[in-house]
């Protein structure tokens, strides 16, 4: 009895980091039930998280003996697990391709069915070799290296170990790749996905694959399977974190916190409709509604000024964003962000007519339309913009400050 119970401590890590992976897959549960399948991407999360919590579950100790024996099939969980952890490693690589490129590109989907085909016979051939093979001797924790050499196991290990190392080192070069094109919240799960996948190949797949070839020639490396066997659990929960995240990006009520530093920005704005939307309560988060009045509030005030917008003032912002290595779209985002905070700022002090007529005579007519509310709002903390604006007000005091000496000339 106690045989049976002293591995239950052990079993703690897999459950914890299981139950927080099928955690962060049930929170999202409501959503994806509203979205009725329409939101692809939203579907694909919760499936990886899903089989992620149970390659963590059948991981355990625990759920091992219970599976062997209530199947009275020595050692059927290790196939099992093995199913679970190719399926979540094609299952990742199919989402980030059609993340990346978009489920409705040929490109996308011609490599996704390539994966998924792979990945299903690999799937299938893991079954196959385990009914081939003969591993009569029950093995909770060293199943890889007490098979490592006996004909069709040993080939199971070799084919899920590389399926699993293919996809870990795939997607963890898309994922650090991807993440230096893009900002928020994305570029942030991309990059915590990134090194989950990183820590899933150097810490599980190369130690146990080295453990499992010194069992070829002759060595004994089991602490290499021990040492593996603690970086599932971290690794797991890395990696749900980095797939959450844009999700939590993507949400109403991030979306509103986003948008306050805009909406202060633009509060000086008279002549615009409708009063500032109250602070959103925690007790009654009217969410949806409260962004749309948000969104709404703002666009209105970017427009009452727009007569005071200066091309000259975009077009140097993103010139010298370019040249502080901003990306295209952040390039953009800078750049509309000071044309508004200069725009308010003549807008306030009543001085657009000098703007307006410069303006018509460069024949410039555009809105700040091409940039997302959010990445304007987050790109109000440039220095580009903070420096944008504290020209405006330092010209504008000059111009305050210079007025009274003309008029008060001592006389002749």
């Amino acid at each position: 009895m106690n045989g049976d119970l002293s591995f239950v401590d052990g079993d703690l890590p897999f459950y914890v980091s299981g139950g927080l992976v099928l955690l962060a897959c049930l929170l999202k549960l409501p959503v994806l039930i509203r979205a009725r399948g329409r939101d692809w991407l939203l579907s694909s999360i919760c499936s990886l998280l899903f089989l992620g919590a149970g390659v963590q579950f059948t991981t355990a100790q625990s759920t091992i003996v219970l599976v062997n024996r209530g199947t009275g099939v020595p050692n059927i969980a290790a196939p099992l697990d093995y199913m679970l952890l190719v399926a979540f490693s094609g299952a990742s690589i199919v989402l980030v391709l059609n993340w990346r490129g978009g489920t409705g590109t040929a490109q996308a989907r011609h490599l996704s069915r390539i994966t998924i085909a792979a990945y299903g016979t690999v799937v299938v051939l893991i079954a196959v070799l385990f009914a081939l093979g003969d591993a009569p001797v029950e093995q909770r924790t060293r199943f890889d290296l007490y098979y490592a050499t006996t004909p069709f196991i040993r080939e199971m290990i070799l084919l899920y170990l590389t399926a699993h190392a293919v996809a870990s080192l795939s997607v963890g070069h898309l994922c650090r790749r991807w993440s230096r094109e893009v900002h928020g919240t994305l570029r942030t799960g991309l990059r915590v996905l990134a090194a989950a996948y990183l820590m899933h190949f150097v810490g599980y797949d190369a130690m146990t694959a080295a453990a499992v070839v010194g069992r070829w020639t002759g060595h004994t490396w089991d602490v290499l399977i021990t040492i593996a066997r603690t970086v599932i659990a971290p690794s797991a929960i890395l990696g749900a974190t980095g797939f959450v995240l844009p999700l939590i990006g993507r949400s109403t009520a991030v979306r509103y916190w986003q948008l306050a530093p805009l909406a202060r920005t633009v509060r000086p704005v008279q002549g615009a409709p409708g009063p500032e939307p109250p602070p959103l309560p925690w007790w009654k988060p009217s969410v949806h509604l409260r962004l749309t009045r948000r969104q709404t509030y703002i666009s209105d005030r970017i427009l009452a000024c727009r007569d005071h917008f200066d091309p000259r003032i975009r077009d140097e912002a993103h010139r010298l964003a370019l040249a502080d290595n901003a990306t295209g779209d952040e390039a953009e985002a800078i750049a509309e962000a000071a044309l508004i905070v200069v725009a308010v700022e003549c807008h306030s002090a009543g001085d657009g007519q000098g703007l307006t007529a410069r303006r018509a005579a460069n024949g410039d007519d555009r809105t700040v339309a091409s940039s997302d509310l959010v990445d304007i709002a987050r790109a109000l903390r440039s220095r580009i913009v903070k420096e944008a604006r504290i020209r405006t007000r330092n010209e504008r005091r000059r111009t305050l400050h210079g007025a009274p000496t003309l008029r008060h000339q001592p006389p002749i």
